[in-house]
């Protein structure tokens, strides 16, 4: 545009000086005043674009700052991304680990406290005996004895060791008892299903009506269980919960049946008999197993 604007200037030099001698004064000057315009115009103009140039330059400035920032904000959250997932898989390690450690907790305490009620169920059945036996000693010896002063001298030899012979007697099958119990329940702990299924069929075949049957029917149904031998452990646990109402293993023997019910395809059964846990044992831990395999299984 200067260039062009120079050009006329020329021009209208050559013009006024050659063909355009003739022109008037007042026409000379309104040339020059017109050639000084567009002059000014041209340098306004000039200065206007030379603002648009510097105002592009700062918004591309602009623009580059913004793409950096949003690329180190790109790049700092794909770190707090990756910092948040290593945190979260450690905590995830961790917290695998504190189950863990609960339940060897729990299950180790669980053992200890099943020991201590076949000592305490042991020493019950021996206190029991003791009790029981004076009372049968004291009936035989009120018994009406023959007119004989030969028999009456000779009967409290004979009934003596009778009265001292029957409690040892009562003593010691208790104790063999407790026992077998121990027997078979340590090869239970000890992780060898096989033999310990073997012990508690012997078990409740000889102690078929004792304190430790039902608790023997539960770890038998327990043993064959772990073995994958659904069916003699659902008759197993089946005997402590028919025959046993009142035994603490009878929420015990539910929730392991359930477990083989599920296990057997019989979905509906295992609900059942996991409601009926959470009906007569509200407050068990049994009960909050139970509801938690419910909602697990999907048939809460």
């Amino acid at each position: 545009m200067t260039h062009t604007l120079s050009k006329v200037v020329f021009l209208t030099g050559i013009a006024l000086a050659g063909g355009w001698g003739c022109a008037t004064e007042p026409n000379l000057t309104d040339i020059q005043k017109q050639v000084q315009t567009l002059i000014l115009q041209q340098e306004a103009s000039q200065k206007q674009e030379q603002k648009t140039i510097d105002r592009l330059e700062t918004i591309e400035s602009q623009l580059d700052e913004h793409d950096f920032l949003v690329g180190e904000l790109i790049k700092t959250e794909e770190e707090a991304s990756l910092d948040t997932r290593h945190l979260l898989e450690k905590l995830e390690r961790t917290s695998t680990m504190l189950r863990e450690q609960i339940e060897q907790t729990r299950v180790t305490t669980q053992r200890r406290d099943q020991d201590l009620s076949i000592r305490v169920k042991a020493l019950e059945s021996r206190i029991d005996n003791v009790i029981h036996q004076p009372r049968s000693g004291a009936s035989e010896v009120t018994t009406p004895l023959p007119a004989s002063p030969s028999l009456n001298h000779q009967d409290p030899q004979t009934e003596t060791p009778a009265t001292s012979e029957s409690p040892a007697k009562n003593d010691v099958e208790v104790e063999n008892e407790a026992s077998a119990f121990r027997s078979a329940y340590k090869v239970f702990l000890n992780g060898n299903y096989d033999r310990a299924s073997v012990e508690f069929k012997r078990f409740v075949k000889n102690y078929p009506s004792t304190t430790l049957t039902p608790q023997a029917y539960y770890y038998l149904g327990e043993s064959l269980y772990v073995q994958k031998q659904y069916d003699p452990a659902k008759l197993a646990l089946q005997e402590v919960v028919s025959n046993y109402p009142s035994s603490k293993y009878r929420g015990q023997a539910l929730y392991k049946l359930g477990h083989i019910m599920l296990e057997t395809d019989q979905r509906s059964k295992a609900q059942e008999l996991w409601n009926k846990i959470i009906q007569d044992y509200p407050d068990s831990p049994e009960s909050t197993q139970a509801k938690e395999q419910l909602k697990k299984s999907g048939l809460s």
